[in-house]
């Protein structure tokens, strides 16, 4: 290649790679010198000088100055040494330049090859000057080829790669669509494209709604958490800095226009968006739409909520798979546990029970004037609650007890007056009524179905099964 085809060639390859004249002068250079080093390891410290204007090829070596050279690669007369550098004497070391023909025939072809690398890596460090301040940012992309699973984009000048594990496991491309991904990382080593890009990064939804509401690019509306079951569904907790704001509204969009974008460029993922509330009921709550919620108890110290929902709400408050169950867990970041409204009710008769058991025991626990095989036998009895027993017709209730009915007058009496002392604590505690009367379903159960009844007065019932406090 003469000096012209150098120079042209040189000026193209810039052209081409949008390369400054200087990085693909240095890269010819650092070329021929690698790929002669067969021809040139006989000379000492050989290197070349590229004239970027002329395409002029120079070769320089350094050559000891001795009396009479014996080795013209390595040696040089002193005589013809001050023809380079008039003053020289014997002993020293000078630089001069040799025929470029010395490359040899061979090196001079391959070299080309050793350019197009060195060009290459240029190119590549380029991208990566270019695009890593673009990390964590949104681009647009061309779908150009399949690589087995994974497609390689065009992005600008440059290929990205999305690996199958970053797109979402029901999307379908075709060469030619077009995307916008997010940048996860630029590796100038990397065997192939140096960008990587993903659609499943749960921070493209950010910088998605960055683009479509302006509320959100200038900071009014925060998006304080995302999460994602990418190809399927989102939910995004946003909160305003301004109260005249409604950040669900703004993020929406008039008949829901910005936020049906996104969901398009989603490939038609649903988005949940939550409003942020420091209180964990009214998050939680709005985390779970559409399921509607009946009562939530919460336990600060384990982040657990025990939620209610209403009847034929459950299956919305899980989701598919349990899906809206689970993305709303880790947008809250609380253990969720989820109940239907028929659940909370039988929880609630079970519990009332129990305590209601608990009551009777410590009623005849305290009662002196029977033994251990008679509280046993009332516990086995019809009368399950000190209420029943406190209700209770003297002579029916004596049958449990041997027929002795002056004993069943004298417990009916005392369990009347362990009523009254219950009714009157719990309204000092709860003010209200009597938190462990049971209600009248409870009562008639108790009661032993007999003919010959006698109806009692003190058998109307005051209170609620049990006190009901806010979840």
């Amino acid at each position: 290649m003469n000096a012209a085809e150098l120079k042209a060639f040189m000026r193209q390859i810039s052209k081409e790679k949008e390369l400054d004249i200087n990085v693909v002068r240095e890269a010819i250079e650092q070329a021929l010198v690698s790929a002669s080093k067969k021809n040139l390891s006989q000379f000492i410290d050989a290197h070349v000088q590229l004239d970027a204007d002329t395409g002029q090829l120079h070769l320089f070596v350094k050559k000891n100055v001795v009396s009479l050279a014996t080795s013209i690669r390595t040696e040089i007369s002193l005589r013809e040494a001050r023809k380079h550098q008039p003053g020289v004497k014997v002993g020293d070391v000078i630089e001069v330049e040799i025929d470029p023909e010395n490359f040899g025939r061979i090196a001079a072809q391959s070299a080309r090859q050793f350019v197009m690398q060195k060009l290459r890596d240029a190119e590549r460090l380029k991208i990566y000057d270019e695009y890593k301040v673009r990390i964590g940012k949104i681009v647009s992309a061309i779908v150009l080829r399949f690589e087995k699973r994974d497609l390689v984009l065009s992005v600008g000048r440059t290929e990205a790669l999305l690996r199958r594990n970053d797109a979402p496991p029901t999307s379908h491309y075709r060469v030619g669509d077009r995307l916008k991904v997010y940048v996860t990382e630029v590796d100038p080593n990397a065997k192939g494209p140096i960008l990587h890009v993903s659609r499943n990064h749960s921070n493209l939804v950010v910088k998605l709604f960055e683009q479509e509401v302006p509320e959100v690019a200038d900071g009014t509306v925060k998006i304080i958490k995302v999460v994602r079951d990418p190809g399927s569904r989102s939910k995004i907790a946003v909160e305003s800095v301004n109260p005249n704001v409604d950040p669900v509204g703004a993020c929406v969009g008039v008949k829901g226009a910005r936020v049906q974008m996104i969901v398009r460029e989603l490939e038609n993922e649903k988005i949940d968006i939550v409003p942020f509330n420091a209180n964990p009921r009214h998050f939680i709550t709005s985390a779970l739409v559409p399921a509607q919620i009946q009562s939530i108890n919460i336990d600060e110290e384990k982040r657990a909520a025990e939620i209610f929902v209403k009847t034929g709400n459950l299956s919305l408050a899980i989701g598919k798979k349990g899906q809206n169950a689970r993305l709303a867990a880790k947008l809250t970041g609380w253990k969720l546990t989820i109940h239907s409204e028929d659940e909370e009710q039988k929880l609630s008769k079970i519990n009332h029970v129990e305590i209601q058991r608990k009551y009777l025991d410590d009623f005849l626990d305290q009662l002196e004037k029977i033994g251990d095989d008679l509280r046993e036998r009332i516990r086995r009895s019809p009368y399950t609650t000190v209420q029943s027993i406190a209700t209770a017709n003297m002579y029916e209730f004596a049958g449990p007890i041997g027929n002795n009915v002056d004993l069943a007058e004298e417990i009916i009496e005392d369990a009347k007056e362990y009523v009254e002392a219950l009714r009157e604590m719990t309204q000092t505690e709860y003010g209200g009524e009597a938190a462990t009367e049971p209600d009248e379903e409870d009562n008639a159960a108790a009661k032993p179905q007999t003919n010959n009844a006698v109806p009692d007065e003190s058998s109307e019932q005051t209170g609620n099964a049990e006190p009901k406090t806010e979840s």
